[in-house]
């Protein structure tokens, strides 16, 4: 354990008996239990709406998940001796829900369902006061993407940008059609199922511990369609499982046995799924990179959504057509 490490772990009220590291962060065996700490990633003012949220959370029925800890001054974050600051948050022992394992999956899944409704109420006592923020802006996403072309298309063209441009037509198409079908499924409804949602639910983001599940990893959490959580959830199900309709039935079948979904439900999560969520990524990454060097990993990452798409498109077709959506 370095100094600098062991000057943080004081400032706390607990006696840390082992320190193991994990992804990111150092995890500490307590006096008082497990705890994580992690670097600070956010701004303070956003760990202290983080702080408040998950409080709220656990008030209203929602215990197993990553508290932030205030240290001995009542500060949610601590000061090295080089000025890094830190967070310190509670944590579980446990591991990762698989995300190929039918139990866990569904496991996962009513525990989205159990946050879901916690979290809607905890939204519904002061609604007003929170910004919500919609994923489906489709239509900023597909003028990014044109950006992106017209950025490559007025520089020097090599294999990576020759491959973007060969398929940029049909993404962008995509894009496209889901600004119209969203348009079209929003039309004369109010904003449907608003709560707080996770930001970033997926296997990495559950522990399954000896008793019982638990859930880390909020820091992205806003107020918005709750939908999208298991949007992506949905997603990156689908994506480790080779696009295999029967995870995404099963998946929808598990959160529609907790919260029931509607036509208008199916179809939001419908548009998610058609747009090309993955090429807009890696539009993105390419355009914060350095443009003298292409990563490997992002070439292989095109080659991987293109290789995809066929077999993406297939089961989205499948769940239009199973759940007779008119889309």
């Amino acid at each position: 354990m370095s100094d600098k490490m062991s000057e943080v772990f004081r400032e706390y009220d607990m006696e840390v008996l082992q320190n193991t590291r994990g992804r990111g962060a150092v995890i500490l065996k307590t006096d008082q239990g497990i705890r994580q700490l992690r670097p600070l990633t956010e701004s303070e003012s956003r760990l202290k709406s983080e702080y408040l949220f998950k409080e709220e959370l656990c008030e209203a029925g929602f215990p197993r998940i990553d508290r932030c800890i205030p240290n001995r001054d009542g500060e949610l974050v601590t000061y090295d001796r080089y000025q890094n600051p830190y967070v310190l948050r509670e944590f579980f022992e446990g591991r990762e829900m698989g995300i190929t394992a039918n139990e866990d999956l569904k496991e996962a899944v009513r525990n989205l369902a159990e946050f879901h409704k916690t979290a809607k109420r905890v939204y519904e006592n002061n609604p007003e006061q929170v910004k919500v923020r919609n994923v489906c802006d489709f239509a900023r996403k597909n003028r990014e993407l044109k950006r992106v072309r017209n950025f490559m298309q007025k520089n020097r063209l090599r294999s990576f940008e020759l491959t973007y441009l060969d398929h940029f037509d049909y993404f962008f198409s995509c894009g496209q059609k889901c600004e119209e079908d969203y348009q079209r499924c929003i039309e004369g409804e109010e904003t449907l199922r608003l709560g707080y949602c996770h930001g970033a639910y997926d296997h990495h983001s559950v522990l399954k511990t000896e008793n019982s599940l638990a859930t880390i990893n909020f820091d992205k959490f806003y107020a918005g369609n709750q939908l999208a959580d298991l949007y992506h959830y949905l997603r990156k199900a689908l994506e480790k499982n080779k696009y295999n309709f029967r995870i995404l039935q099963l998946i929808i079948e598990e959160y529609n046995s907790r919260i029931p979904l509607t036509d208008k439900d199916l179809e939001y999560i419908y548009i998610l799924l058609e747009f090309p969520e993955k090429f807009y990524k890696i539009s993105n990454q390419y355009m914060n990179a350095s443009k003298s060097w292409i990563p490997p990993k992002l070439v292989e990452k095109l080659d991987k959504v293109i290789a995809d798409e066929s077999k993406k498109t297939n089961t989205i077709f499948q769940f239009r057509d199973y759940y007779s959506l008119h889309i």
